[in-house]
Order: C-alpha cells, then structure tokens, then sequence
C-alpha cells in the first residue's frame, strides 16, 4: 500500500478537524493528573495539526514494510488511527479511555463507529495487552507514551513485543531530552529540561506528564533489551522550521545533529 505525503495530509488533517470537533470543552478531567493539558496552557488542535510530520514519519515506515494491521498504542486524541483506517489499512487503538471519566466519549465513540477497533487496554500495565489481540498485528505504533511512565518501561516494551506477529514491525517515537533548544534554555538560562515544576505542583498524584525524555542512545536501549531488532534511526523537527528564520538560525544546531534533534523514532522488527 503507498501513499503519497500530499493524500495523506489531506486525510490526516481532515480527521483532525473531526476529532477535534469533538474534543470535551471542559478539559479539567484530563489535566486532573497533568496541568501543562489545562485549556488554557494546551492548544491540542494546534499540537494535532503540526504532528502530521511526525505521523508522516511513521507511516513512510510502515509502507516500506508492507504492513496491513496496525495497532496504535495509547493514541489518546485519536487522528492518526482514523487517518490510517480511511487510508485502507485494518486500525485498533488501545486507549484506557475511562481514566478521563466521560471526558473522552465522543472522541471514542467517533473512533468506533469509523471502523477503528477500540481496546480498552493500559499497555504501560504488566499483563496490559488482552490475550484475544496477543501476535494479531503486522505493525504496533507507540508514539510519545514511554516518557510519561515514573517507572520501568519494561512492562510496555513486553506489550509491545507481545502484540506483534513474528516479524512484524514497531515505531517507537520519544521527544529527545537532548533537543539543542533545551540545551541552550538549560545552559544559557539556566531552565530545566523537565516539566516546568508549577505543572508538577498543581497536578494530582500521579503525575501523568513527562517523567523521562530519551536519548537517541536510552531508546536504542530499551529496544534491544526487549528483544527487537531496530532496522532504521530517524532523528527530525516538527515545531520548528524554515518558515520562522530567526528562531531556524537560533536553533540551527538541531537540524545540523541528529543526536540534537526534537524526536527520536526508531523502527524496528520483531524477531521470527
């Protein structure tokens, strides 16, 4: 199955427009345990329309390895697996919805009625992944959910490795802790490179937010030591660009070095 980088932006951006028509008006549910989602502070049809490069991404390696099931893990807003249902592909999401009270209803039911399977599943959980879709999928998806967890992402990985069939592939996409604008806040400012602290104070316990950003080297870790084979490395920008030349200039170093890049996306094989 190929598609081209223009027909998927037209179906993944009108999926935005869809979800994000539905998206709750009061948001207090979901920024309960995470202030930074506060309405005010998060803008998520923006976040969802300049993630098309990171989903273009993801899907440029799933053509190449000639998938035809997907199962996108904890994809929360839900455009991604609704672009890739209409684009042809067999599509679950494996959301615990009911975290955000009836916060998220209409996000999922949207889902469900276009045809993605929705698995109502925590695969950050040990034993989290159902034994019914257990080896089901030709390619798993799990894009910014390892850098929420406070704990081990061992349970996760075993997930993620237990859902593919032998061979099948997983990307794996983590915002990179060592992103050049960081480095220069950190160094030049002296700002943390973790969430800022009054999103931590004012959140519930647990925390949901960023716990721990990767390494392009803490990711090729966690891959290998679950036992998948990683067969590409990408390292790319997505809300920074061209388009704004000063703020291009100023953060040049992240487009010169790969290890200084804002997401690291591995792909990767199960083995057979």
């Amino acid at each position: 199955m190929k598609v081209s980088r223009s027909e998927f932006s037209s179906v993944y951006q009108a999926c935005v427009r869809e979800m994000a028509e539905r998206m709750p008006v009061d948001w207090s549910a979901l920024a309960k345990h995470n202030a930074g989602w506060r309405k005010a502070r998060f803008d998520a049809e923006s976040y969802l329309v300049t993630s098309e490069i990171r989903y273009w991404h993801a899907l440029r390696f799933m053509m190449s390895e000639g998938v035809q099931s997907v199962l996108d893990v904890g994809g929360f807003l839900g455009p991604f697996p609704l672009a890739l249902k209409r684009l042809g592909y067999e599509v679950a999401i494996a959301e615990r919805y009911g975290y955000y009270g009836n916060a998220m209803e209409r996000i999922a039911s949207h889902l469900d009625v276009n045809g993605v399977r929705v698995i109502d599943a925590d695969l950050t959980e040990p034993s989290g992944l159902p034994e019914d879709v257990k080896g089901r999928f030709d390619a798993l998806t799990c894009m910014a959910v390892a850098e929420h967890l406070a704990h081990s992402p061992k349970a996760l990985m075993d997930n993620l490795r237990d859902g593919l069939r032998p061979g099948g592939s997983l990307v794996f996409e983590v915002p990179n802790v060592a992103y050049w604008p960081k480095r220069y806040a950190f160094f030049f400012r002296g700002e943390t490179v973790h969430s800022p602290i009054a999103e931590v104070y004012h959140s519930a316990i647990p925390f949901t937010g960023h716990h721990r950003e990767y390494t392009l080297q803490d990711a090729r870790y966690v891959l290998t030591e679950a036992g998948f084979e990683i067969v590409e490395e990408q390292t790319f920008n997505y809300t920074i660009g061209p388009d704004r030349p000063f703020q291009f200039l100023k953060y040049l170093p992240a487009f010169l070095f790969r290890e200084w890049a804002e997401v690291i996306m591995l792909g990767c094989h199960k083995p057979t």
